[in-house]
């Protein structure tokens, strides 16, 4: 239970270092000049887009030179320190040649299984101190 706890205040303290970080990054122009956006869950995202010349490629090439792309922001990442606090999902975006990437928050413990498991257990603590 106490493990269970330590790690959601770092789940808990990372998301907020996460969020005060893209907060005042959002407005710089690396931020903007990668083409990096901000959710309403602090997220950040961008659509990594061929270009012109590379349309008639194939799918593992263009796999490869969107990797290419998504260098620079890997290292903006590094650089404003968020590299290991963040995680990255890649996908790509259904009927289009283009893919998604989402820089989200490590979270060890906070998931809704995580959280439903941690009430139970507070509620029967809660509960067998109130009996004993």
């Amino acid at each position: 239970m106490i493990r269970f706890l330590k790690l959601f205040w770092f789940d808990v303290k990372g998301y907020l270092l996460v969020r005060s970080v893209l907060r005042k990054q959002k407005n710089t122009v690396d931020f903007n000049r990668l083409g990096l956006r901000v959710d309403w869950v602090n997220r950040a995202y961008t659509v990594i887009n061929p270009s012109e010349e590379d349309k008639g490629d194939s799918e593992e090439v263009l796999r490869i030179k969107a990797q290419n792309k998504m260098l620079p922001i890997h290292r903006y990442m590094d650089k404003i320190g968020l590299s290991e606090l963040v995680t990255v999902s890649v996908e790509r975006v259904p009927e289009t040649n283009s893919y998604l990437l989402v820089y989200y928050p490590i979270m060890r413990v906070t998931t809704t299984w995580g959280i439903v498991i941690g009430v139970l257990s507070l509620i029967a603590c809660a509960w067998a101190l109130i009996i004993l």
